[in-house]
């Protein structure tokens, strides 16, 4: 019988000796643990803080049995800030006490003095706000260093094929956000260029059509006399005067002057989207006379009035805006005289708007033109506005006579 040399000879190739991770996570506490060139700074910097142990409570008993969605979500949620409460390292009687606090309860059995209970809620309130603060901290992992971007750059090109994937890893760049100074005037290029863009489009749009090109520039406010009740009505200014025939161009209006929210007319907005007109023809074929006008019983006593520059318009619907009002009324702007002022009313005005035009001429075209239109859904009523003398008078001449009403009543009894 043969023998079976089981010994290697030394022609032959040696396979190559594996280790995993195990052994060598085995090999390297070893190690460590037979090193004697080691002082207490080193070990007291390596000493290991572990987590405290934390209470689990599983969400399916409390959502057992039949609920709605709503009633699911809800728990849900709850069970979510339990949770969150817990990972601060709060007990259960921390949280009672916090959870309390933010639902606004009132337990009316015996507890802690108010002192007490402050004092915790306080010492919870920081705990949150800690947590919070370190969340909102960049972070980074273990063993890593922050470089600029080009001292990042620089070892990317030093190290380029080399085996040093593992050292580039351990570096990382971060972008800080540049901080914007409120007074560079290059933080508002953006929308100055926009509204170039806006400007040449529309003169292009107004040379091809023919038309002439007016300013689209705002204006202060300036207060109304003869206006009606308010004094001080919100500007706007379209870009151009608008074509009698036809659909005109959009206009875009840039802003709406500033007012106070006390004031019963509309407070600031910003109209930034294209206004397109009404046209014309569109206008005539939904608008009632002045006579149909009178039909109606809420206005069969429709008078005009006596023409000013100051236009009341009333029975406007809930739905109506300032966008309404321009895409009507702004065709009447004049290329170089003041701007049309538009003017909302609200609270226990509402439905009822103020116009102000340049004369009293355009008014009455405005009121010719747009009297008695069906704007969504509701007859639109206008009339020349009163000012101060005129209200007056009408007030004096009804007195008068109301008196001569009962005088007559007197004698003929």
């Amino acid at each position: 019988m043969k023998r079976v040399n089981s010994c290697v000879k030394s022609d032959e190739h040696v396979l190559e000796e594996l280790e995993t991770e195990g052994e060598r996570q085995l090999k390297s506490l070893l190690q460590h643990q037979l090193d004697t060139s080691v002082s207490i700074e080193e070990c007291m910097s390596k000493k290991e803080s572990f987590a405290p142990g934390t209470m689990y409570k599983p969400f399916g008993k409390e959502a057992a049995g039949t609920m709605t969605l709503s009633q699911f979500q809800t728990l849900h949620e709850k069970d979510q800030e339990t949770a969150s409460l817990r990972e601060l390292g709060l007990n259960e009687t921390e949280i009672l006490i916090w959870k309390s606090h933010v639902s606004g309860e009132k337990k009316t059995k015996l507890r802690a003095t108010p002192e007490a209970i402050q004092n915790r809620l306080q010492d919870i309130e920081e705990r949150i706000s800690e947590r919070q603060r370190i969340l909102c901290l960049p972070q980074r992992f273990a063993k890593s260093k922050q470089l600029t971007r080009r001292e990042m750059e620089i070892e990317k090109s030093l190290f380029q094929g080399a085996d040093r994937h593992s050292f580039l890893k351990a570096l990382y760049y971060q972008d800080e956000p540049q901080k914007k100074n409120k007074g560079d005037p290059m933080n508002n290029l953006e929308s100055f260029y926009q509204e170039m863009i806006m400007k040449k489009r529309l003169e292009e749009f107004q040379l091809m059509r023919g038309e002439p090109f007016a300013s689209h520039s705002l204006v202060s406010a300036t207060s109304v006399g003869d206006s009606g009740t308010a004094e001080s009505p919100s500007l706007l200014q379209d870009k151009g005067k608008q074509a009698a025939q036809g659909k005109g161009p959009s206009l875009h209006v840039a802003n709406v002057i500033d007012f106070s929210p006390e004031q019963c007319w509309t407070g600031p907005k910003k109209l930034t989207q294209p206004i397109e007109f009404v046209p014309e023809d569109e206008i005539q074929r939904n608008r009632l006379s002045e006579e149909e006008i009178r039909k109606i019983p809420m206005f069969s006593s429709y008078n005009p009035g006596e023409p000013n520059k100051v236009l009341y318009l009333k029975n406007l619907s809930p739905r109506v805006t300032e966008r309404d009002l321009v895409s009507l009324f702004a065709r009447f702007q004049e290329k170089k005289g003041p701007p049309i002022q538009f003017r909302m009313m609200t609270g226990r005005m509402r439905g009822q708007a103020f116009i102000t035009f340049p004369n009293k001429e355009i008014a009455w075209q405005a009121l010719h033109l747009v009297n008695g239109y069906k704007l969504h859904g509701k007859i639109l009523v206008i009339e020349f506005g009163k000012n101060k003398k005129q209200r007056s008078n009408l007030q004096a001449t009804s007195l008068i006579s109301c008196a001569t009403g009962s005088t007559t009543e007197i004698s003929g009894s």
